[in-house]
């Protein structure tokens, strides 16, 4: 009986958990979406968002079990955000997916006798460079990071920086003058 009764709340009690509840969750909800904008998740990290998923369980848990020793009727709380974490999350993370859709540009040219094929992805910002050995068989020459640089696309490796403008590529090791690009349909 007296168990009962402690477990027992009042309407004030059960209005201020509900509103501490939904503060919460507005407060998650910002955090969750500046916490997928900061990650900028690629179509190809879909992995990746288990270890994040992970973070949040983790963390949520920790701060139950730290106010479970406090006030036990409000530890509850994180417990349920918890779960409700993990889906607003994921809500974010696709979201943030089908606005940012991976897509990619190539480009041919011909140095000498050789064949290349520059492909340009956009969502990761990435490039590759690979050279034609024959009609089955390619060799990747360098990949890295682009970014936009005025109306031109800065190309960074580790060993070089290119400049792509106007179907041109400038700075490639391969040539020391700017090399002109045909679009692949």
């Amino acid at each position: 009986m007296y168990l009962n009764e402690q477990l027992k709340m009042t309407k004030s009690e059960t209005k201020l958990l509900v509103g501490i509840e939904v503060l919460i969750l507005l407060i998650d909800i910002f955090l969750m979406k500046y916490w997928v904008s900061m990650i900028k998740p690629d179509p190809f990290m879909s992995i990746g968002v288990e270890s994040y998923r992970l973070e949040i369980f983790g963390i949520n848990i920790l701060i139950g079990i730290i106010v479970f020793f406090i006030r036990k009727r409000l530890s509850i709380l994180f417990f349920i955000n918890t779960i409700i974490c993990y889906w607003i999350f994921s809500f974010f993370w696709n979201i943030w997916i089908e606005n940012h859709p991976y897509s990619s540009t190539e480009y041919s040219f011909q140095i000498e006798n050789r064949k290349f094929v520059l492909g340009i992805d956009k969502n990761p910002d990435t490039f590759g460079i690979d050279e034609i050995i024959s009609e089955s068989k390619d060799s990747l020459i360098t990949i890295g990071m682009h970014e936009k640089v005025g109306d031109s696309l800065k190309l960074t490796n580790m060993q070089e920086t290119m400049y792509f403008h106007n179907n041109k590529l400038s700075g490639f090791s391969i040539s020391s003058k700017a090399i002109e690009m045909n679009k692949i349909e």
